[in-house]
């Protein structure tokens, strides 16, 4: 399939191809469509580091040394299992 101002265009020959798709075919090419589509979804959308992050806080008035540490081992947690959740996709 090409690609054309963020539409992914299949000509004619293309459509008849996926007509006479068996059960594999299919799966396989619509497996190749959502891979394709959650690729260009996660591009669109600005991702957040870690870093970014703890330097928003660490001005936040009222947040001591105590509550600081267990903002950052939490914060580390969540970006942990992210990593990890998007390793298995």
């Amino acid at each position: 399939m090409k690609r054309a101002k963020d539409k992914y265009m299949i000509n004619r020959t293309k459509y008849k191809d996926i007509k006479r798709y068996d059960h594999k075919q299919m799966e396989d090419f619509l497996t190749d469509v959502y891979k394709n589509g959650y690729a260009d979804g996660k591009e669109s959308v600005p991702g957040v580091e870690l870093q970014d992050v703890e330097k928003a806080l660490q001005d936040v008035k009222g947040i001591g040394p105590v509550v600081w540490n267990r903002i950052k081992e939490r914060l580390a947690e969540l970006f942990r299992k992210e990593s990890s959740d998007e390793a298995g996709m």
